[in-house]
């Protein structure tokens, strides 16, 4: 692929930088709308919420992370996504994940607060993206 053809992307986490790479294409998912970004996509700072982000790296592999609520930024072939949190699918271990929400769930019957309702959504998404990259 041609070099001008490539993006850079970054997830970062409060934490820690998740993924540094190149890329052909982006999927996010935007607050009002997922949207893909492609080489030379206007400039735009957006914000986020709990999904699935998709990146066809430069060699044409998909890569699939499980990303908190945040905002990307896009800006001459950059492409910073700062969430919450983020997951790499390779890492997931779906039954982990089942547990996880289990225990998560019956900790938000005792607690219905919206930081316990943001907890069992984000462990959602990552069981949702877990099981779409094994099949």
């Amino acid at each position: 692929m041609e070099q001008e053809k490539i993006l850079d992307v970054e997830i970062v986490t409060p934490q820690m930088v998740i993924y540094e790479g190149k890329a052909q294409s982006v999927s996010v998912p935007g607050s009002k709308s997922p949207f893909q970004i492609l080489n030379n996509h206007a400039p735009i700072v957006s914000t986020l919420d709990v999904g699935l982000t998709k990146i066809v790296d430069e060699s044409g592999k998909l890569l699939l992370f499980a990303t908190g609520s945040g905002f990307t930024e896009v800006h001459r072939n950059k492409i910073s996504i700062l969430v919450e949190s983020a997951f790499d699918s390779a890492e997931l271990n779906s039954e982990e994940i089942r547990s996880e929400l289990a225990k998560a769930k019956e900790l938000f019957k005792a607690q219905k607060t919206a930081e316990y309702e943001m907890a069992v959504l984000e462990i959602e998404n990552k069981l949702k993206v877990a099981e779409k990259a094994r099949n």
